[in-house]
């Protein structure tokens, strides 16, 4: 039982930090409409996203356990990114999961989570 509370409790964090993405990457597409920004800020942009939605859901996934937070972080922050990969390989078959920019991008998901579960 505890193990399905759990898995749900995933998908309730992953949800909301989906529903974070959405919204911030919105809002640096308005950004990038109104103020004509570079690339490289709009890179820049793109990993501020992804180290505040994984910051969170590794935050809120680890509120329930009693220990290893940042166990339970790190989990959320992976199934975060194996959520953005498998989108991904599906919008682009020829999709490289070696390649440095997604391993970066797996670092970056990953550690984010598990540093929201040290603060959770």
């Amino acid at each position: 039982m505890i193990r399905y509370e759990r898995i749900i409790a995933l998908l309730k964090c992953l949800l909301a930090a989906y529903i974070v993405t959405g919204l911030m990457l919105a809002s640096l597409a308005v950004l990038l409409y109104k103020l004509q920004l570079s690339e490289n800020t709009v890179e820049i942009g793109i990993v501020v996203v992804y180290i505040i939605s994984s910051l969170l859901s590794g935050l809120f996934f680890s509120k329930g356990a009693k220990n290893r937070r940042f166990l339970w972080g790190m989990l959320a922050g992976a199934a975060y990114f194996l959520i953005i990969c498998a989108v991904s390989i599906a919008m682009e078959p020829e999709f490289n999961f070696l390649s440095n920019s997604c391993l970066t991008t797996m670092a970056i998901c990953v550690g984010s989570g598990m540093l929201g579960g040290m603060l959770g």
